[in-house]
Protein backbone atom coordinates (compact mmCIF):
# COMPACT_ATOMS: atom_id res chain seq x y z
CA UNK A 1 0.00 0.00 0.00
CA UNK A 2 1.48 3.37 -1.05
CA UNK A 3 1.96 6.11 1.51
CA UNK A 4 2.31 9.86 1.46
CA UNK A 5 6.02 9.34 2.11
CA UNK A 6 6.38 7.38 -1.14
CA UNK A 7 4.73 10.24 -3.05
CA UNK A 8 7.12 12.79 -1.55
CA UNK A 9 10.11 10.57 -2.32
CA UNK A 10 9.02 10.65 -5.97
CA UNK A 11 7.98 14.30 -6.29
CA UNK A 12 10.18 15.98 -3.70
CA UNK A 13 9.38 18.18 -0.74
CA UNK A 14 9.75 21.63 -2.24
CA UNK A 15 6.93 23.92 -1.12
CA UNK A 16 6.51 27.56 -2.03
CA UNK A 17 5.61 29.59 1.06
CA UNK A 18 4.56 33.20 0.66
CA UNK A 19 3.95 35.86 3.25
CA UNK A 20 0.28 36.71 3.91
CA UNK A 21 0.92 40.28 2.70
CA UNK A 22 2.05 39.13 -0.76
CA UNK A 23 -0.28 40.39 -3.47
CA UNK A 24 -2.34 37.91 -5.44
CA UNK A 25 -0.69 39.20 -8.62
CA UNK A 26 2.81 38.36 -7.34
CA UNK A 27 1.63 34.95 -6.14
CA UNK A 28 -0.01 34.12 -9.47
CA UNK A 29 3.04 35.26 -11.42
CA UNK A 30 5.22 32.97 -9.32
CA UNK A 31 2.76 30.07 -9.63
CA UNK A 32 2.81 30.45 -13.42
CA UNK A 33 6.59 30.72 -13.50
CA UNK A 34 7.20 27.49 -11.57
CA UNK A 35 4.10 25.74 -12.94
CA UNK A 36 2.30 25.03 -9.66
CA UNK A 37 -1.38 25.19 -8.71
CA UNK A 38 -1.04 26.54 -5.19
CA UNK A 39 1.23 28.14 -2.62
CA UNK A 40 1.27 27.89 1.15
CA UNK A 41 0.55 31.16 2.91
CA UNK A 42 2.52 31.55 6.11
CA UNK A 43 5.59 32.75 7.89
CA UNK A 44 8.62 31.25 9.63
CA UNK A 45 6.55 29.96 12.53
CA UNK A 46 3.50 28.45 10.85
CA UNK A 47 1.54 27.73 7.72
CA UNK A 48 -1.66 29.75 7.89
CA UNK A 49 -3.48 28.62 4.77
CA UNK A 50 -3.21 27.83 1.09
CA UNK A 51 -3.84 29.95 -1.98
CA UNK A 52 -4.96 27.97 -5.02
CA UNK A 53 -6.03 28.59 -8.60
CA UNK A 54 -9.58 27.98 -7.37
CA UNK A 55 -9.19 30.77 -4.79
CA UNK A 56 -7.99 33.08 -7.56
CA UNK A 57 -11.08 32.38 -9.67
CA UNK A 58 -13.68 32.41 -6.90
CA UNK A 59 -12.41 35.07 -4.53
CA UNK A 60 -10.59 37.45 -6.84
CA UNK A 61 -11.56 37.23 -10.52
CA UNK A 62 -15.27 36.43 -10.15
CA UNK A 63 -15.55 39.02 -7.36
CA UNK A 64 -14.11 41.70 -9.67
CA UNK A 65 -11.15 42.39 -7.39
CA UNK A 66 -7.81 43.65 -8.70
CA UNK A 67 -5.08 41.01 -8.17
CA UNK A 68 -2.46 43.72 -7.68
CA UNK A 69 -4.47 45.20 -4.78
CA UNK A 70 -5.53 42.06 -2.92
CA UNK A 71 -3.21 40.27 -0.50
CA UNK A 72 -3.15 36.53 0.10
CA UNK A 73 -4.39 36.78 3.70
CA UNK A 74 -7.72 38.12 2.34
CA UNK A 75 -8.38 35.28 -0.12
CA UNK A 76 -6.49 32.21 1.10
CA UNK A 77 -8.27 29.02 2.11
CA UNK A 78 -7.92 28.21 5.77
CA UNK A 79 -7.52 26.34 7.93
CA UNK A 80 -4.92 24.36 6.05
CA UNK A 81 -6.00 20.76 5.39
CA UNK A 82 -3.28 18.34 6.41
CA UNK A 83 -2.22 14.72 6.22
CA UNK A 84 0.63 12.85 7.85
CA UNK A 85 3.76 11.41 6.29
CA UNK A 86 2.72 7.84 7.10
CA UNK A 87 -0.87 8.14 5.82
CA UNK A 88 -2.03 5.70 3.18
CA UNK A 89 -2.83 7.32 -0.17
CA UNK A 90 -6.35 5.86 -0.08
CA UNK A 91 -6.99 7.74 3.16
CA UNK A 92 -5.80 10.91 1.42
CA UNK A 93 -8.06 10.23 -1.57
CA UNK A 94 -10.97 10.01 0.84
CA UNK A 95 -9.91 13.29 2.47
CA UNK A 96 -9.78 15.04 -0.90
CA UNK A 97 -13.31 13.86 -1.60
CA UNK A 98 -14.81 14.65 1.81
CA UNK A 99 -13.07 18.01 2.25
CA UNK A 100 -13.60 19.16 -1.36
CA UNK A 101 -9.94 20.14 -1.73
CA UNK A 102 -7.20 19.31 -4.19
CA UNK A 103 -4.15 19.89 -2.00
CA UNK A 104 -3.06 18.58 1.40
CA UNK A 105 -0.15 19.86 3.42
CA UNK A 106 2.03 17.02 4.68
CA UNK A 107 2.96 17.41 8.32
CA UNK A 108 5.34 15.41 10.46
CA UNK A 109 5.80 16.15 14.16
CA UNK A 110 4.00 19.46 13.73
CA UNK A 111 6.29 20.64 10.93
CA UNK A 112 5.33 21.25 7.30
CA UNK A 113 7.22 18.67 5.24
CA UNK A 114 5.64 18.95 1.81
CA UNK A 115 2.47 19.23 -0.19
CA UNK A 116 0.54 16.62 -2.14
CA UNK A 117 -2.19 17.06 -4.68
CA UNK A 118 -5.09 14.95 -5.84
CA UNK A 119 -3.09 14.36 -9.03
CA UNK A 120 -0.18 12.98 -7.00
CA UNK A 121 -2.47 10.51 -5.24
CA UNK A 122 -4.14 9.43 -8.48
CA UNK A 123 -0.74 8.94 -10.10
CA UNK A 124 0.44 6.85 -7.16
CA UNK A 125 -2.67 4.66 -7.30
CA UNK A 126 -2.24 4.27 -11.06
CA UNK A 127 1.38 3.13 -10.65
CA UNK A 128 0.35 0.75 -7.88
CA UNK A 129 -2.42 -0.75 -10.06
CA UNK A 130 -0.02 -1.20 -12.98
CA UNK A 131 2.47 -2.99 -10.75
CA UNK A 132 -0.24 -5.32 -9.43
CA UNK A 133 -1.39 -6.04 -12.99
CA UNK A 134 2.16 -6.95 -14.03
CA UNK A 135 2.43 -9.37 -11.11
CA UNK A 136 -0.90 -10.97 -12.03
CA UNK A 137 0.13 -11.23 -15.69
CA UNK A 138 3.48 -12.77 -14.75
CA UNK A 139 1.81 -15.23 -12.38
CA UNK A 140 -0.76 -16.17 -15.03
CA UNK A 141 1.90 -16.61 -17.71
CA UNK A 142 4.05 -18.70 -15.42
CA UNK A 143 1.05 -20.79 -14.37
CA UNK A 144 0.11 -21.42 -18.00
CA UNK A 145 3.68 -22.35 -18.85
CA UNK A 146 3.84 -24.75 -15.90
CA UNK A 147 0.55 -26.33 -16.99
CA UNK A 148 1.80 -26.82 -20.55
CA UNK A 149 5.05 -28.36 -19.36
CA UNK A 150 3.20 -30.72 -17.01
CA UNK A 151 0.75 -31.70 -19.76
CA UNK A 152 3.48 -32.45 -22.27
CA UNK A 153 5.41 -34.53 -19.73
CA UNK A 154 2.29 -36.59 -19.12
CA UNK A 155 1.79 -37.13 -22.85
CA UNK A 156 -1.37 -35.11 -23.35
CA UNK A 157 -1.91 -33.80 -26.83
CA UNK A 158 -4.35 -31.20 -27.85
CA UNK A 159 -5.90 -31.28 -31.29
CA UNK A 160 -6.55 -27.60 -31.80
Amino acid sequence: MASVKSILITKGTNVVILDPTTTVLKAVELMAEVNIGCVIVGNDEEALGVFTERDLLRRVVSAGRAPAEVVLREVMSCPLKICNLGDDVRKCAEMFYKLHVRHLAVVGEGVLIGLISLRDVLGSERRNSREKLKVIQNDTSQGSQDLLETSSKQGYEYGF
